[in-house]
């Protein structure tokens, strides 16, 4: 289902990472499989955050592998120029506190890319049915894509488009195993549409923004100062003079 999931995704997630330009872009998520959608960016410098255990990446990633957890992010103030969350926020228990720092490390016209669990699909069932019995989405939490819509406005973020829902599937593996026949996790269609407008039952939904300004006001210390003493200011003296004078006897 994981690969399933990944294949249908994975050419929106290189639409919307091709876009991104600047200096430095950085990767969050848990599957380093997908940053092969980096190879054709252009940004220079790409840092992969892994939200679990990660001790390598593939060769075709050029990334350099960043050890941090994503709601404390060891990077300064409006220092990243794109910024790419792959199914990262479903493992956090505040996924508010992790975009609120992705907007702190994020400059001006940054572009923002987030792929995410949409919890009105068959995986929402599967994570309603995974509460109450052992499942591997037991400590997974989806996030409404309205409220995330909220969050990223407040924050300073504006859609570029709408927001994709790609991949349509069963929440559960095939029977058949994927090395005895490869098409076996394939479906015939990978996208369902009304008239040209996409369905939001999918599995994952996709969206890209761009940071429109300081949506969070930088971190800083008030220092108090001790005011010094005014120093005086010299004025030139004016000085004036008053002089009788007699008109009497004199021709008007």
């Amino acid at each position: 289902m994981g690969r399933r999931i990944l294949n249908d995704t994975q050419p929106a997630l290189v639409h919307f990472v091709r876009r991104c330009h600047g200096d430095t872009l950085v990767w969050a998520g848990a599957c380093a499989q997908a940053t092969a959608s980096m190879q054709r960016c252009m940004v220079r410098n790409r840092f992969f955050v892994a939200t679990q255990k990660q001790t390598s990446l593939p060769t075709e990633a050029d990334a350099v592998l960043l050890q941090a957890e994503l709601a404390h992010l060891p990077l300064p103030n409006s220092c990243v120029d794109a910024f790419v969350i792959h199914h990262g926020l479903e493992t956090l228990k505040d996924p508010r506190t992790a975009l609120r720092e992705v907007a702190r490390v994020m400059q001006p016209g940054g572009r923002l890319v987030l792929a995410a669990f949409n919890p009105w699909s068959l995986l929402g069932v599967r994570r309603a049915y995974a509460r109450l019995l052992p499942d591997m989405f037991s400590r997974t939490r989806f996030v409404n894509p309205i409220r995330l819509l909220d969050w990223l406005t407040v924050l300073g973020f504006q859609l570029e488009g709408p927001v994709r829902y790609v991949s349509y599937g069963l929440p559960f593996r095939r029977q058949r195993s994927v090395e005895a026949d490869p098409s076996a996790d394939a479906l015939p269609y990978t996208k369902h549409d009304a008239g040209g407008i996409e369905i939001p039952l999918a599995d994952t939904f996709l969206l890209s923004a761009v940071k429109q300004a300081y949506g969070v006001p930088p971190l800083a210390r008030t220092v108090e100062r001790p005011v010094g003493k005014l120093a005086g200011v010299a004025y030139p003296r004016v000085s004036a003079q008053l002089v009788r004078v007699d008109f009497r006897g004199e021709d008007r």
